[in-house]
């Protein structure tokens, strides 16, 4: 047994030193307590092991613990982008059980359940209908062991379960808001595994995205749907009819090269297939957004890392609801050539702008090319100089015509629709004389920060209105309120002495967030964290303290970091 006066940071620190030797325990997910992991060069993803809530002393209740960390994987719908463990777990300084995930994997599939409550809110209707819910179950299939009576048998159980050698690794589901970034990955993964002439197979309409579709509605490698024009046999795909000359190596079949079938076996280990019969008829529905992303063809476009833009799309979807894209218009106003709108569904209500006429085109060829925009909602707007409105006279006459779409001047006129509306960007970044950023417009003229109409506006504000990205942010925030503003960015507007006066200014609650590293955006340098934060304008409220997860290059969690609020004071690191 531990001490029982000990803290829950260093009970943590303890039970993983002398249990858990040997597996990674810093890969903490979220507000999950307590994270085994093993990762490796060699796999996709790192696996995950154990997720378990920790409590110091001896005397809480055990299965309010593991109902307490269901609540907490359900709230952030840890499953959904990371590989799910073998085990949840739950312990204290004298105890500590497991249960199968698998065994309680379908409480998270409950449509009726409100899962946006406080999980340490033990007296609440939700945490009280989960615990009746789950009591027999958990009681019934947990495996207890007390760190004083059972430590040989605990290191038994860990060696022989919390092995890659286990059959009862779960995976990633597939959702509606996912399954486009899946796919983006499958084209890395697995296409080069498949014998087919693709230049040939697309000259009469079959895509990488047929063979992926057929891979996804599978069951044991055997394509469960006829709805496909390609199905997955086994070993080998077929034609779901009969074409001539498609350039496959046999006439109607395409078998995997030589020694390339284990990268198609190895990828979908990782993933649950089929997805939930839900979203079936979605998915086929819309197999125009599987188009090739070909983005990178475009010498000198700037663009966001595909690993950032799925996780911050799975953000908005844990911020904002799986249901987001149905709910609201979403405008990237820094759009560059676009790839940062990759995996959205609902093109009417998806609205892209940049300043460089050139990048326009590239998105119109794009559209050509199968890409799931609108012609009139991409367009050349200069958001730091150029009028929202059309400018009118007396008798309503338009006497100069606005850059923007008519639809979407009437979103922003509408405060309704502004709360409804999501500024989704990653915009430049650049003080006045200097030219780096991190995506979209082009590169920065010297001087151009302090030369725009926003920034003449706004000066009053402090030092910080000199970045770009602040130009960006104050002009949504007091000239679109309400929206919700989703962007990557520096982190100067929260923790820099510069943004003192910008910070008594922008009020806003913050939804979810992320820091990555900045190194891992196209043409920047350096160390520094690049943030990608969710907020909501319409609630008025003072930074105080927000907390961040914390993803490394690779796109693993590490953990999450705190921001603290010091008045007059930049926020400091806590």
């Amino acid at each position: 047994m531990y001490p029982l006066k000990i803290s829950e940071e260093e009970l943590k620190n303890k039970v993983a030193r002398d249990f858990f030797t040997g597996f990674n325990h810093t890969q903490i997910l979220g507000r999950i307590d307590f994270c085994i992991s093993y990762s490796d060069k060699t796999l996709f993803e790192h696996i995950n092991f154990l997720w378990a809530e920790a409590k110091k002393g001896k005397d809480k209740d055990i299965i309010e613990s593991f109902v307490q960390l269901i609540l907490t994987i359900g709230k952030e719908r840890s499953f959904e982008d990371t590989l799910p463990p073998l085990f949840l777990g739950a312990f204290d300084c004298e105890k500590i059980a497991f249960i199968p995930y698998h065994e309680v994997m379908h409480v998270f599939s409950q449509n009726d359940f409100n899962w946006n409550v406080t999980p340490s809110d033990h007296t609440s209707k939700e945490f009280k209908q989960l615990y009746t819910l789950t009591k027999d179950l958990l009681e019934s299939k947990q495996m207890r062991f007390y760190f004083e009576s059972d430590s040989a048998h605990l290191r038994e159980f860990i060696a022989t379960n919390f092995t890659l050698e286990n059959n009862g690794l779960s995976k990633i589901q597939i959702t509606k808001n996912n399954f486009v970034n899946v796919y983006l990955k499958w084209v890395k993964h697995v296409k080069e595994a498949i014998m087919i002439d693709w230049d040939k197979a697309k000259a009469h309409g079959i895509l990488d995205a047929d063979f992926y579709l057929a891979d996804l509605l599978s069951v044991e490698n055997h394509t469960i749907t006829d709805k496909l024009q390609i199905i997955l046999q086994k070993d080998h795909y077929e034609l779901n009819r009969k074409v001539n000359d498609m350039g496959l190596f046999t006439s109607d079949r395409a078998e995997f090269k030589n020694g390339k079938a284990h990268l198609h076996e190895s990828f979908w280990n990782l993933y649950e297939r089929p997805p939930k019969e839900e979203f079936w008829d979605y998915i086929l529905e819309r197999r125009d957004l599987l188009v090739p992303q070909d983005i990178r063809e475009y010498k000198g476009a700037f663009f966001t890392p595909p690993i950032w833009v799925e996780k911050s799309q799975s953000y908005l979807a844990k911020a904002l609801g799986e249901n987001y894209q149905d709910e609201y218009y979403i405008w990237d106003c820094a759009a560059g050539t676009g790839n940062l709108l990759a995996g959205l569904s609902d093109k009417y209500k998806i609205f892209a702008s940049t300043l460089d006429d050139k990048d326009v085109g590239i998105m119109h060829e794009r559209i050509k090319n199968g890409a799931n925009l609108l012609d009139s909602h991409v367009f050349a707007f200069d958001f730091l100089n150029d009028s929202f409105f059309d400018e009118v006279d007396s008798k309503g006459n338009v006497i100069h015509k606005s850059k923007l779409p008519k639809d979407l001047q009437e979103i922003l006129k509408d405060e309704a629709k502004r709360k409804k509306l999501i500024i989704y960007i990653n915009p430049p970044y650049a003080e006045a004389g200097s030219a780096k950023q991190t995506t979209g417009t082009g590169a920065n003229k010297i001087g151009v920060s302090n030369t725009t109409a926003i920034n003449a506006k706004y000066h009053n504000l402090g030092l910080g209105i000199r970045e770009l990205f602040a130009q960006f942010f104050i002009r949504i925030y007091k000239e679109i309120d309400g929206c919700i503003l989703a962007s990557f960015s520096t982190l100067k507007y929260v923790n820099s002495t510069a943004f003192v006066n910008f910070r008594k200014d922008f009020k806003a609650v913050l939804k979810k967030g992320f820091i990555c590293p900045a190194n891992t955006f196209d043409n920047v340098q350096g160390s520094f964290p690049i943030g990608f934060l969710i907020w909501d304008t319409n609630i008025k409220k003072s930074i105080e303290k927000i907390k961040l997860d914390v993803f490394n290059a690779n796109g693993y969690k590490e953990g999450n970091k705190n921001f603290m609020q010091q008045l007059e004071k930049p926020l400091q690191l806590g």
